[in-house]
């Protein structure tokens, strides 16, 4: 298989800390399709699209921040005369010397891993002037033009059948940095553009500051604004879309939130005091103020010896849809315990709170995602087992699910795609499962 010539469709998720290269068209077998087992597939549970969900605010309109994501992030340029070489480097490692808190923050954050071996595994064996793939999910991942192999333009050719095709050449890019590729979202790539630093207002005074290191800065109200967060974490109408949803629209889903309404941004969960976290699916104290859960036991009868309960998730703190993206999947599991504390085998079953898809994103099996004070109930009825003495349940939160599949069919795939980064690509799969944590647990005796 030639992936260059297969590969019709690149699917982004910064939020995950990666990006998936997927075979729109491929009917190839990638093993057991565990969401055939999953009540919500078999209901066929599909999320309404947002164009049914009323605006709760309006979407922020700025030229500046328009012109800010503009991606590439063109190169800075000249250096300013007279600028020390720490003034004038881009690496976030130099811009901790004076910022040590954000640094530090930064460092252990996703957009720190926004190229980490899931994203650089696959572009490695894909750099070449004409890859425009790479170019779409650095975009995002890396968007600094220094952080770019290649220098590309694209031109739209039409055929002898009137059919347009777009055309990407490219050349070496004379300011690229292979080490600053290596390094993410980095802070360059939020608060610096042709040298000048822009960044968030100290108070309401949005003049610029012209004096200090750097030449100052300049106070920018939209970093405050979720609006900001939108380049990296929707896509853009007419994109790729399933069932009238994109397939990435965390700020659209804010937009018809009560937190849109009352003013409560990205910035208030992800950066709490302006900190840079950016902390979600992946931390667990993050996750647990997003949800409420309620088990209830409804019947525990000896004859005819059956147990049903009910175990209700809410959306009582994420302010959209909980969770967000095609990546994550949180599962309401339910198991039979024996006297010894033992799960007894046989009796754990599983339901889903995610929007599952097929791995070439043609088809969305269901969607069970909750928007903020939506709830979801997992129904379990089966029988006791004659030595279970209690009912337990527990929410089990897998971050990078999607990935998951994503990375075992391409190591199944193996040299044909990844020649020299295989490697990287089981990293990245061992990576995804130790991701996976239990947010949530709750024991019921059994008389």
């Amino acid at each position: 298989m030639n992936l260059k010539e297969t590969a019709l469709y690149v699917f982004v998720a910064i939020g995950a800390g990666t990006c998936s290269l997927l075979i729109a068209g491929s009917s190839k077998k990638t093993g057991p399709d565990t969401s055939n087992w999953l009540p919500a597939r078999k209901a066929d549970l599909h999320a309404v699209p947002l164009s049914e969900l009323p605006e709760k605010a309006p979407a922020l309109e700025s030229e500046w921040l328009a012109n800010h994501w503009k991606t590439p992030v063109p190169a800075q340029g000249k250096k300013p005369s007279g600028w020390s070489t720490v003034e004038t480097d881009l690496s976030p490692e130099t811009c901790g010397v004076c910022h040590p808190s954000q640094y530090a923050d930064w460092k252990e954050s996703w957009h720190a891993n926004a190229m980490g071996p899931g994203v650089i595994g696959q572009l490695l064996d894909r750099d070449e002037p004409d890859d425009g793939y790479a170019e779409i999910c650095q975009a995002c991942h890396a968007p600094l033009t220094e952080q770019h192999p290649f220098v590309q333009t694209t031109k739209t050719e039409t055929d002898e059948n009137g059919k347009k095709k777009k055309i990407i050449s490219g050349e070496p890019n004379p300011d690229f940095d292979e080490s600053l590729r290596s390094k993410g979202l980095t802070c360059a790539a939020c608060h610096v553009r042709n040298w000048q630093r822009h960044g968030p207002p100290k108070s309401d005074d949005l003049e610029a500051v012209t004096t200090g290191p750097h030449g100052g800065f300049v106070p920018k109200s939209e970093y405050q604004d979720s609006r900001f967060c939108y380049r990296c974490h929707d896509f853009r109408p007419g994109k790729r879309s399933l069932n009238d949803k994109m397939i990435q629209e965390t700020y659209e889903e804010w937009r018809r939130t009560k937190y849109a309404e009352e003013g409560v941004h990205c910035q208030d969960c992800h950066m709490p005091e302006g900190r840079h976290l950016f902390k979600g699916i992946h931390d667990a104290d993050m996750v647990n103020k997003a949800f409420t859960a309620e088990f209830v036991l409804l019947s525990n009868e000896k004859v005819p010896d059956s147990i049903k309960a009910d175990f209700t998730l809410t959306n009582t703190g994420a302010g959209h849809r909980f969770p967000t993206y095609v990546t994550p999947q949180v599962n309401l599991v339910i198991w039979q315990v024996d006297a010894q504390g033992e799960a007894i085998a046989g009796t754990r079953k599983m339901d889903a709170i995610a929007r599952k898809v097929s791995p070439n994103i043609s088809k969305e099996y269901f969607d069970t995602r909750l928007m903020p004070d939506e709830s979801y109930t997992f129904a379990y009825s089966e029988k006791r087992h004659e030595n279970a003495t209690a009912l337990q349940a527990a929410v089990e939160v897998w971050p990078d699910e999607n990935y998951t599949q994503f990375y075992k069919l391409r190591i199944k795939n193996g040299p044909e795609m990844h020649p020299t980064t295989l490697p990287m690509m089981q990293e990245a799969l061992d990576d995804s499962l130790a991701s996976r944590f239990t947010a949530w647990e709750q024991r019921i005796e059994l008389d």
